[in-house]
């Protein structure tokens, strides 16, 4: 478990990264004298490098052992971090962005994938894999005092924050893996009782398949609810961004709540069961949403059940995407960034729609994902 929470830490540091960035924005246009595109100049670069670069490392990198790769991609996230710290103009800071793009992919795909390669033979993935999700995804929510409390000296206190506490992570994670053999027997015999059609194993593969599904469907709700709530409360209602920040943190609690029930049944034969329930929450969240975009009370009462879905279903969507992976664990790793990037990019423009119906179709989309697990989750059972 120490591998386990060492590996959510430095994903954790890679959500702070992305999600300070956007607080930041109006700090760094000041010192620059840019004007209101900071915040395009700073977030689009890194956006863009990192979807780029995924399908880059999965080819690249995919006869690679990630957890051999995982420490010197953290150590490097961490430099280009430090880069943009000490950036004297605002091209130097965007080539410094662009770098942590880069960086951000491989190291959260060689994070992923390592966390596959570790837990793997182990009776308690699943539990592993919400204590992950739990640890790294506070990092939104920490992003918000992180960054405020920082900024207060410099916006470029943030970025170094980040380096040191990357490159530090990365050290203690080469300690922690160098002693971790890489069994290519198990690995070969793993890969062999994948791809044998029929049995278990045969439907593990077709779970895989709708997990990835998932991943897209799960994260195109949380960014659509998202800039909806964002937008319909800042503009509509004229509240600032930090307190559309304060209001999000029952949604961010209720995910943490999602994790720890992932993490308490902590049994792979439970998983389809608690992913359709997820998945039940997610279209119930994206249908009130499309219902009470007008009152802000309601609005952010809907993005509890968006919280909670979201809790329950990226813990078994990713163990589940990354389980039948055996021998390309980067790879299927940078797949699954992949649909996480196209998920948030779907609800990114549904959610510029502003239709009631758009939203609903949305849901309806879930609610199709939602028969399919529940006909997969009868199949898996013994």
């Amino acid at each position: 478990m120490k591998r386990v929470l060492l590996l959510a830490v430095a994903q954790f540091l890679v959500i702070i990264d992305e999600t300070s960035t956007s607080l930041l924005a109006p700090l760094i246009a000041r010192d620059f004298d840019v004007g209101a595109q900071a915040r395009q100049i700073l977030v689009t670069p890194f956006a863009a490098a990192f979807v780029c670069a995924l399908p880059l490392v999965g080819v690249l990198l995919r006869r690679v052992d990630p957890r051999s790769v995982v420490a010197p991609a953290v150590i490097a996230f961490g430099l280009t971090a430090a880069a943009g710290a000490v950036a004297p103009t605002l091209g130097y800071l965007v080539a410094a962005r662009v770098a942590q793009g880069f960086a951000a992919a491989v190291a959260a795909t060689c994070i992923v994938a390592a966390l596959h390669q570790i837990t793997r033979h182990d009776d308690r993935r699943v539990r592993a894999f919400a204590v992950f999700s739990l640890v790294s995804g506070s990092g939104a929510i920490a992003a918000l005092l992180f960054a405020g409390a920082l900024a207060t000296y410099s916006w470029r206190w943030c970025f170094g924050v980040i380096a040191v506490a990357s490159v530090t992570c990365g050290c203690v994670l080469a300690l922690a893996m160098r002693h971790v053999s890489t069994d290519h027997e198990n690995d070969l015999s793993t890969s062999e009782r994948v791809r044998r059609p029929g049995g278990v194993a045969g439907v593990s593969e077709a779970f895989t398949r709708w997990t990835l599904a998932a991943v897209v469907g799960a994260n195109a709700v949380l960014s659509l609810t998202v800039i909806t709530v964002s937008f319909a409360l800042q503009l509509d209602n004229g509240w600032t961004a930090i307190w559309v920040g304060v209001a999000l943190l029952p949604a961010n609690a209720a995910a943490g709540i999602g994790a720890l029930l992932v993490a308490a049944s902590g049994r792979r034969l439970s998983a389809p069961r608690l992913l359709a329930v997820g998945l039940a929450l997610l279209a119930v969240a994206c249908v009130s949403v499309a219902f009470t975009r007008s009152t802000p009370i309601l609005l952010l009462v809907a993005t509890i059940p968006m919280g909670l879905g979201v809790g329950l279903v990226f813990p078994i969507a990713n163990q589940g995407t990354l389980e039948t992976a055996s021998d390309r664990p980067i790879s299927r790793a940078a797949a699954l960034g992949v649909a996480q990037q196209l998920g948030l990019a779907a609800g990114a423009l549904a959610a510029a729609s502003r239709s009631g119906p758009v939203m609903i179709g949305v849901s309806a989309l879930v609610a199709g994902l939602l028969g399919a697990f529940t006909a997969v989750g009868r199949l898996r059972r013994p």
